[in-house]
């Protein structure tokens, strides 16, 4: 099989075990390149692949990137799998280095910890089965990082990586572990408009006119379907109003989360690294791969909602809305706004995204999971071998315990009591920080200027 690598990446062909060899008949022939770098990465490319593959924005290069750039972690490993020039597979994964006591390196999928999904797209129409596929990813990974652990997380229970990665870890040497991880809500979505009104009832119905009046007592009411409209041309006109429009906007967006009735206990996510992470991706994602809508009155923004479009369904990353006029639904409001566009726009489901939110279950959503798979080489001695599984368990200890409904229940308490009191230790130190400013800005202004000083001494 030819395999073809950048400089200075060494991509062996692997050993031929059963069904996982990769094809050696030049007609059938892989070519399987390394990066260690982001930099130079078929975008245009990847993003096609993802789309292909059916896979959500999560697994494409525009996310990824911002999300590696800053929350991640580890050197950045692509493994490209082509035939005859064709992208078939993408593999974009993260080299945490060996640890303390000679641990081995672990390799995580890229984004692991600030992505909702992650997978290993192939191209479903490839004329090379796809298990083979993530053999020759998983393989490459393998050549280039002798011995690694891998911790593959936020795979969705029915994305063929998991059975592909567990056949290939057998034929490799290495031990499986798989470990459900995350509950994801999504709501079906019917063929028309009146099917989903029809649904929601007359009371329902009647309760959302109700407070659409409600909102529009207050002000000037404008819905926003698309905050971002015309940015793309702007940008390429001028690129410096384009930014400083963005800026303004980005500004809006964290000011509705800071006034947002629960904001002391929710994150904060246009702040921080995430905030330039949202701010990198709004940047570089293709128009209609971002659907940002809001709510105005009398020209503020009380309200927004970001959605992200993928290939099988619309996305609800993350929405808020101001206190003061939390008693008119507008979180509600714009909801049932997007599930309508997300029908016209030809979906049948809107993913409501990881986690266990109750107003996720009152939409009487469908309910799947997210799987971990975690692989270390097998027959090792027992002092290897525990190292191992120690360094796999400091990164998956929290999913070992959800395996028990009382010690997950016990775990999220102690952990959503840890976050409060972060969240409670910044606002603290907020507070700090401004009363120091005021306090100096008063003594600023009690302080006699020079001058008055001048005159009382003369």
């Amino acid at each position: 099989m030819p395999v073809d690598a950048l400089p200075g990446a060494l991509v062996p062909a692997p050993r031929a075990v059963g069904d996982l060899a990769l094809v050696h008949e030049p007609a059938e022939g892989l070519q399987v390149s390394v990066r260690r770098t982001l930099e130079g990465a078929p975008v245009p490319e990847w993003r096609a692949l993802a789309v292909r593959g059916g896979h959500p924005p999560f697994c494409g290069p525009d996310w990824l990137r911002a999300v590696h750039t800053h929350l991640g972690a580890g050197e950045p490993l692509l493994v490209l799998v082509r035939r005859q020039g064709r992208l078939l597979a993408l593999g974009a994964f993260a080299v945490l280095a060996a640890g303390p006591g000679g641990s081995r390196p672990v390799v995580t999928l890229l984004g692991a910890g600030g992505s909702d999904y992650a997978s290993v797209p192939t191209d479903p129409d490839s004329p090379v089965p796809c298990a083979r596929l993530h053999a020759a990813v998983l393989d490459a990974v393998l050549a280039e990082v002798p011995g690694a652990l891998f911790d593959l997380e936020q795979v969705l229970e029915d994305d063929p990586l998991l059975d592909a990665a567990r056949e290939w870890a057998g034929a490799r040497g290495y031990s499986a572990r798989r470990l459900r991880q995350a509950t994801v809500h999504a709501v079906r979505l019917p063929a028309t408009v009146a099917e989903h009104d029809a649904a929601l009832g007359r009371h329902a119905r009647h309760e959302e006119r109700r407070q659409w009046r409600r909102l529009a007592e207050r002000g000037e009411l404008v819905v926003a379907d698309d905050l971002l409209d015309g940015l793309a041309e702007l940008r390429e006109d001028d690129p410096d109003a384009a930014e400083e429009r963005l800026s303004l906007l980005l500004a809006e967006l964290a000011a509705v989360d800071a006034a947002h009735p629960r904001a002391a206990r929710r994150r904060q996510p246009w702040r921080g690294a995430p905030g330039r992470t949202l701010a990198q991706f709004l940047r570089t994602a293709p128009r209609g791969l971002v659907q940002l809508s809001g709510l105005r009155v009398d020209g503020r923004l009380v309200a927004y909602a970001l959605c992200l479009a993928g290939p099988r369904a619309l996305h609800g990353y993350v929405q808020a809305y101001r206190a003061d006029v939390a008693a008119t639904g507008p979180g509600t409001l714009l909801l049932l706004r997007v599930r309508r566009r997300a029908l016209l726009s030809g979906y049948a489901e809107l993913d409501l995204m990881r986690g266990e939110e109750g107003y996720k279950r009152r939409l009487g959503p469908t309910a799947r999971h997210t799987a971990r798979l975690t692989l270390a080489p097998a027959g090792l001695a027992p002092v290897p071998a525990a190292l191992d599984r120690a360094v796999l368990l400091r990164r998956t200890y929290r999913d070992e315990l959800h395996r028990s409904a009382r010690l997950g229940r016990s775990a999220d308490a102690v952990a959503g009591a840890a976050e409060a009191v972060r969240a409670d230790l910044a606002r603290r130190s907020a507070a700090v920080r401004s009363a120091g400013r005021r306090a100096a800005r008063v003594g600023a202004l009690l302080r006699p200027s020079p001058l008055a000083r001048r005159s009382r001494r003369g």
